[in-house]
C-alpha cells in the first residue's frame, strides 16, 4: 500500500511539473455544423496526441493549452464522414476555423467499444452481441445503486431493486438463469480491468434479523463512471473464465485526458424521495375479535387487548379505553410498569375512555420524506505525455423510515503517464467508506416495521407512540399499543438499530511496453479490498430479546488479480489483418467472518460484551481460494468486411479436486459486413451478419471436496465439535455452459434508423448441487454434478432519429427488447424435482418444467372437463374451502419479456428525456396481502363484516356430485380461512408492470453568455426516478426480492419496505 501511495505522489508531480510548464500554448476554436444546424456533441481531436474535446450545444468547440507546432484535427459525429483538418501553431496564437460542414455518412461510423480485458474494438468487429452506456446517462437522474441505473436501457438485462429502500441488495441477471443456486446468476463486474466483489454478503440471519446490507456494486461511484459495456454472451466473455458465464459489465472510469491545463468539474445532486406505492389498508373496523375491544394493559387484561388483529368494533366515534388513553394518575393506560396498583396488582388508577375513530393516514404518515444529496467535485489535468483526475464524492442520504440512513464517500484517482516512447504506466485507485446509523429489518418477523403494519389496528394514532418509553422506566420499558406480539414502531426504528461501517478499495497499476511497432506487452495488479463491521443493537423489553442484545459482525474480503497480455498485431498485406494476444491470470480470494453476540444484557443502554448476561456466542469463518489461468485469442480480418475471432482459456482452481481441476473453453465468432461485400438498396447504409459458438467453464466454493469438523459453543469447559450435515465430493467436475448466438445489425437512411437482433441458446450441464439424500446415511444433503438447464431467448435493439429540424430539434429514440426461456432439462437419474429456494412457496425445477416454476398450497378445484362446475373450488359441508395436500403450480416468477422505451428530444440548449420500463408476465406472491387478509387490515375485508360472505364455489355431495355453495361464513371465519399462510395461492399477483422510470429535462446554458467567466459549461437539470406505475395489483410494488436465511428469493414481496419514487435537481459546473 505504502509503494501504491508514493507512485500516486510521483505521477502527481510528474503530470502537475508537466501541466504548469506550459506558457506560450495556442488555441483551436471553431462550430461543427450540419447544412447549417448546429452538432453538439461532435468529438473534436488532435490526432497522435490527448488534446481533445466535444461541440457544445451551438456545435462550438475550443482546445486551449495546445503546445505549438503542426498537427491534424479530426472531427468525428455518429452518422458523419469524418473530417481531417491540418493545422499550423504558433505562440499563443488563438485559431478560429469558423463554420465546419460535416456530411452525412452512407457508412457506420467506426465506433470504438470496450471489450473483454479492456481491449479496445471497432463495433463493427465484433461477432458477439454488447452494448455500451455512457456515464452521463447515470449521473443526473441518478440511482444510489449503479446497477438500478441498467433497468430499460440494455436488452436481456433484468433488474430487480431491493425491500429495503435505499442501500438494498439488487440483483441483475443476463439473460436469463443458468444456474440453480440463487445467487450464483449474477454477472462479473470489472473495474478498469479489475473483477470486483458484487456478492451480496448475508448477515448470516440470527432469529428474525433479516438485514440487508446491499451487493458489492452499489459501492462504484456513478460520478467516476466513464461508461459501461455489457457483454451479455460466453462468445463475448469467455476471456473471463468461470466467473464470466453470466455476462460481464465493464465499468471504465474517467481519465484526464484530453485535458489541458486544470480543469474542474463540480456537480450536485439532490432528490426528495418518497414511498411509491403503500398497502391499502381498510378503514371502518379496529382492533379486536368478535366486534370487541377495551384496553386494559395490553396483554390480555381487557377485552381482546392482547388481540392485534383488527375484526374489532366498527369505528364510529363510540367512547372506548385504549392504549393512549389518559388516566386519573396523569399516565397512559398503556404504562403498565408504573402506574400505580394496588396489593392484589389491580391498578388503582382509572382509564378514561376515548372516541374510537380511525386514522386513515397513520401509517402513511410514518413515512417521511427521504432526501438524497449528493456533491462531486473532480480536478483534471494533463499534456501529451500524462494526464491525471482526481475525484471526491460525497453522498448522504436519510430514507423514507425514521432514523435509517446510507451514507457513502469516494475518493478516486486515475492517472497516466508516458516515461518513455514505449513505456507507459497507469493506475486508477478508489477508497470507498459506506456506513449506516440503521439499516432496516426485511422479511417475515417483529424486527422488521412492515411487518408490524399488517397487524396495526386502524384506530391508533401513530403520534401516541412517539415518546416510546413508559416514564422512568427510560431504556428498560417501551410503551406500546400492544405487548403481547409486537414492539412499537418507533422504539423498533430508533433503539434497534443495525449499523455498518464499510472500507473498500479498488485499485490497479498497469504497465504499457511497447516491445516493436506490432508487438506490446500489458502487465498489470489489482487489487479489490473490503472490511466491513456491522453493530446490531437491541434494547431491554424488546419482544424477541426482553433482556436486550448485543451482536458484532466483521467481515474481510481481499481479492488479487495479477495478469499480463502479450498482442501482436500486424497488417499482413492489403487484404488481411492479424491481431493475436497470450496471456495470463492469477487470483487469489481471501474471505474472513466473525460473529459475536451477546444475545443478553445485564444493564439497559451499555452495550458492549463485558455487559453480557451469559456466555457469548461465536461464529468464525474463513475460506481462501485460487485459480490460475492461460488464455489466448486470434482476430483475423479480410478487407476490413469479413472478421473471424477464436479464444481459448484454461483455468486451474484450487476448489476442484485435483484430478479435475483444469479446465479448458474455446469460442469461435465470425461476423461479416455484408454491406462491404455485395450492393444491397440505397436505404440500406450498413449490413453487418455474425455468429458465434463458446464453451465456459465454473467451478465451485471453498471447501466443498472433503468432510470436516467445526467448532461448537463449548459445553462448559469441554470443546465441542460437529461434523457437517453436508456430504462433501472428491469428484467433482467442473460446471460446463455452452452456448450459440447468431445476429445481425442493420442501419438505414445514413444511420438514422438502427436495428440490432439477436437471438442465442445456452446450455448449462454438471451444475454442482445440494441434492437430499436419505437420513440413513448420516446426512441431510450431497453435493453432486447434476442438472442440465437451458435458455434461449431473443434480443431485438432499436435506435432511431424519427425527426432532426434545421432549427437544432432532434428527436431520438431507443428500444430494447428481449424475451428469455428457461427450461429445465435433467437433473440426476431417479430425481426429476429440485428445491431451488423457499419462503413459503418454492421456486422448484422440475424436469422439463421452466427456470422460475413456483408451487404452493392452494384449494382443490373440480378436475373434471366435462363438468359444468370444473375449475371452481370445492367447500366442505360447513362452506370452508378445501386445500390441496399437494403442492400446485402457481406460475413462474420470471417474466415473459421486457421492453425498455426511451425517447430524447433536444432544442439548443434544452434536452428532455423520457424512459419507460416494461415487464410483462411473471407471478409475485405477496405476504402483505396473505396475512393482511388474516388480520383484518386490507381494504378488501371490509366486505362481509356484517352479513358474512357465501365463498364462491361448490360443496361435493355424497354421490360425488356438486351443488353451488350456499353456506354463509362470518367475514372474520371466511377471511381467516381463504387469506390463510398456509394458502399461497390466493396471494399470487401478476407480477407485469410499467413504470416511468425516469424523466430528465436540462438545459446548457449558452456559451455565449458564460464566456467572459471563469465557467466553461453550466446545466442545470430536473429529474425524476420511478415517478409512476401501473400494476394489477394495488398494494405492492412487483420489482422485489425477498431474503430467507441470508439467501436472496425472487418472486415473494415479503412485507417490503415501498419502493421509493424521487424527484429533484441537478446543477453541473465546469470550470
Amino acid at each position: 500500500m505504502k509503494q501504491l501511495t508514493n507512485y500516486i505522489y510521483l505521477m502527481l508531480f510528474f503530470v502537475a511539473s508537466s501541466v504548469f510548464a506550459q506558457n506560450g500554448s495556442a488555441t483551436i476554436k471553431g462550430v461543427i455544423l450540419d447544412s447549417g444546424s448546429p452538432l453538439p456533441g461532435a468529438t473534436i481531436y488532435l490526432k497522435s496526441t490527448d488534446y481533445g474535446t466535444t461541440s457544445d450545444f451551438d456545435g462550438k468547440f475550443q482546445i486551449s493549452g495546445v503546445k505549438p507546432g503542426s498537427y491534424e484535427l479530426l472531427i468525428t459525429f455518429m452518422g458523419y464522414s469524418d473530417k481531417v483538418i491540418s493545422v499550423n501553431l504558433v505562440q499563443n496564437q488563438v485559431l478560429d476555423l469558423g463554420r465546419i460542414i460535416l456530411e452525412a455518412s452512407s457508412e457506420a461510423l467506426e465506433e470504438v467499444m470496450i471489450t473483454a480485458l479492456g481491449i479496445k474494438r471497432e463495433t463493427k468487429a465484433l461477432t458477439y452481441a454488447a452494448q455500451e452506456l455512457k456515464g452521463e446517462e447515470m449521473t443526473s437522474a441518478r440511482e444510489t445503486n449503479i446497477t438500478n441505473s441498467l433497468s430499460g436501457r440494455s436488452a436481456g438485462v433484468q433488474v430487480v431493486g431491493g425491500s429495503s429502500g435505499v442501500g438494498s441488495t439488487s440483483l441483475i441477471t443476463i439473460r436469463g438463469e443458468g444456474s440453480l443456486i440463487p445467487g450464483q446468476n449474477s454477472p462479473l463486474f470489472v473495474v478498469d480491468g479489475i473483477p470486483i466483489n458484487n456478492n451480496t454478503i448475508s448477515n448470516r440471519s440470527e432469529g428474525n434479523l433479516e438485514t440487508d446490507y446491499g451487493n458489492g456494486a452499489q459501492d462504484i461511484n456513478p460520478d467516476d463512471v466513464e461508461s459501461m459495456t455489457i457483454l451479455k454472451g460466453p462468445n463475448a466473455t469467455a476471456l473471463y473464465g468461470s466467473r464470466g458465464s453470466n455476462g460481464v459489465i465493464l465499468i471504465t472510469t474517467k481519465t484526464g485526458k484530453g485535458s489541458r491545463g486544470i480543469g474542474v468539474t463540480y456537480n450536485q445532486n439532490v432528490t426528495f424521495e418518497s414511498a411509491l406505492r403503500i398497502p391499502k389498508y381498510q378503514n371502518e373496523y379496529g382492533q379486536g375479535a368478535g366486534g370487541e375491544f377495551e384496553f386494559f394493559d395490553g396483554f390480555g387484561g381487557g377485552t381482546n387487548d392482547n388481540i392485534d388483529e383488527s375484526w374489532g368494533p366498527r369505528l364510529d366515534g363510540r367512547l372506548v379505553v385504549q392504549h393512549d388513553s389518559p388516566t386519573s394518575s396523569g399516565l397512559r393506560a398503556g404504562d403498565f410498569a408504573v402506574r400505580p396498583r394496588d396489593e392484589n396488582g389491580n391498578f388503582t388508577d382509572e382509564a378514561t375512555a376515548t372516541p374510537w375513530i380511525s386514522r386513515p393516514n397513520n401509517i402513511k404518515d410514518f413515512f417521511k420524506t427521504g432526501y438524497t444529496i449528493t456533491t462531486n467535485v473532480a480536478v483534471t489535468g494533463g499534456n501529451e505525455d500524462g494526464n491525471l483526475r482526481i475525484s471526491y464524492t460525497d453522498l448522504q442520504n436519510e430514507g423514507i423510515l425514521p432514523n435509517t440512513d446510507y451514507n457513502r464517500r469516494t475518493y478516486a484517482f486515475n492517472g497516466s503517464y508516458k516515461l518513455k516512447e514505449w513505456l507507459k504506466v497507469s493506475s486508477s485507485v478508489n477508497y470507498i467508506n459506506s456506513n449506516s446509523k440503521n439499516r432496516p429489518n426485511n422479511s417475515y418477523g417483529t424486527e422488521n416495521i412492515m411487518y408490524l403494519w399488517v397487524w396495526f389496528g386502524r384506530q391508533i394514532d401513530m403520534n401516541s407512540l412517539k415518546d416510546y418509553w413508559q416514564p422512568g422506566l427510560e431504556g428498560l420499558q417501551q410503551f406500546n399499543y400492544n405487548y403481547n406480539w409486537h414492539d412499537n414502531p418507533y422504539f423498533t426504528m430508533f433503539e434497534n438499530t443495525n449499523a455498518f461501517d464499510k472500507d473498500r478499495i479498488i485499485g490497479n497499476v498497469k504497465v504499457d511496453i511497447n516491445l516493436t511497432d506490432d508487438l506490446t506487452l500489458m502487465l498489470r495488479s489489482g487489487m479489490d479490498y473490503g472490511n466491513d463491521l456491522r453493530v446490531s443493537k437491541r434494547a431491554f423489553s424488546t419482544q424477541r430479546f426482553a433482556n436486550g442484545q448485543y451482536r458484532e459482525d466483521m467481515i474481510y474480503s481481499k481479492e488479487q488479480n495479477t495478469d499480463f497480455l502479450l498482442s501482436y498485431s500486424k497488417k499482413i498485406n492489403e487484404d488481411f489483418q492479424l491481431g493475436t494476444s497470450f496471456g495470463g491470470n492469477h487470483r487469489k480470494e481471501e474471505n474472513r467472518y466473525r460473529r459475536i453476540s451477546a444475545n443478553s444484557l445485564s444493564v439497559p443502554g451499555i452495550f458492549n460484551f463485558q455487559n453480557a448476561a451469559e456466555p457469548l456466542s461465536k461464529t468464525q469463518f474463513d475460506d481462501t481460494k485460487t485459480v490460475n489461468s492461460l488464455y489466448a485469442f486470434i482476430n483475423v480480418s479480410y478487407k476490413n468486411f469479413l472478421f473471424l475471432d477464436i479464444t481459448g482459456r484454461n483455468d486451474w482452481s484450487s476448489t476442484l479436486p485435483k484430478n479435475n481441476n483444469s479446465y479448458f473453453y474455446p469460442s469461435v465468432g465470425l461476423s461479416a459486413i455484408v454491406s462491404d461485400m455485395v450492393e444491397l438498396p440505397s436505404v440500406i447504409s450498413f449490413a453487418k451478419v455474425r455468429a458465434g459458438w463458446a464453451i465456459v467453464g465454473n467451478d465451485t466454493n471453498a471447501y466443498n471436496l472433503r468432510n470436516t469438523f467445526s467448532f461448537d459453543e463449548p459445553f462448559g469447559s469441554e470443546q465441542r465439535v460437529s461434523a457437517s450435515s453436508i456430504l462433501k465430493n472428491e469428484n467433482l467436475k467442473p460446471e460446463e455452459s455452452q452456448s450459440y448466438e447468431f445476429g445481425a445489425d442493420i442501419r438505414l437512411f445514413s444511420g438514422s434508423v438502427g436495428l440490432d437482433v439477436t437471438y442465442y441458446k445456452s446450455s448449462v450441464k454438471n451444475q454442482i448441487l445440494e441434492l437430499p439424500v436419505s437420513i440413513t446415511s448420516g446426512f441431510q444433503s450431497r453435493i453432486i454434478n447434476a442438472g442440465e438447464i437451458e435458455n434461449k431467448g431473443i434480443e431485438i435493439v432499436l435506435n432511431a432519429t424519427p425527426l432532426k429540424l434545421k432549427n437544432s430539434f432532434k428527436w431520438n429514440t431507443a428500444v430494447n427488447f428481449s424475451s428469455n426461456r428457461g427450461t429445465v432439462k435433467k437433473l440426476i437419474d431417479g430425481l426429476d424435482t429440485y428445491q431451488v429456494s423457499e419462503n413459503y412457496i418454492q421456486v422448484l425445477a422440475k424436469v422439463g418444467g421452466r427456470v422460475g416454476d413456483v408451487y404452493g398450497t392452494g384449494f382443490v378445484e373440480v378436475n373434471d372437463p366435462n363438468s359444468e362446475f370444473y375449475g371452481q373450488v370445492i367447500h366442505n359441508e360447513s362452506g370452508f374451502s378445501l386445500r390441496d395436500p399437494n403442492l400446485k403450480k402457481l406460475g413462474n416468477v420470471n417474466p415473459d419479456f421486457m421492453l425498455g422505451f426511451q425517447n430524447t428530444f433536444s432544442y439548443k440548449g434544452f434536452e428532455l428525456g423520457v424512459l419507460f420500463d416494461w415487464r410483462q408476465g411473471g407471478v409475485v406472491n405477496s405476504r402483505t396481502v396473505l396475512i393482511g387478509g388474516t388480520s383484518g387490515m386490507m381494504d378488501f375485508t371490509v366486505v362481509g363484516r356484517e352479513d358474512g360472505i357465501i365463498s364462491e364455489g361448490v360443496i361435493q355431495n355424497a354421490d360425488g356430485s356438486y351443488r353451488p355453495n350456499d353456506v354463509r361464513l362470518s367475514g372474520r371465519d371466511y377471511y381467516w380461512w381463504k387469506y390463510n399462510r398456509g394458502n399461497e395461492e390466493v396471494g399470487m399477483f401478476d407480477a407485469s408492470f410499467l413504470k416511468l422510470r425516469e424523466v430528465k429535462l436540462s438545459y446548457q446554458i449558452p456559451s455565449k453568455l458564460i464566456h467572459k467567466t471563469p465557467f466553461e459549461a453550466i446545466t442545470l437539470s430536473v429529474v425524476g426516478r420511478n415517478l409512476a406505475l401501473w400494476t394489477e395489483n394495488k398494494h405492492f410494488d412487483p420489482e422485489t426480492l425477498s431474503f430467507n436465511g441470508g439467501t436472496v428469493v425472487p418472486g415473494v414481496e415479503d412485507m417490503a419496505t415501498p419502493s421509493s419514487k424521487s424527484y429533484g435537481f441537478n446543477l453541473n459546473v465546469k470550470f
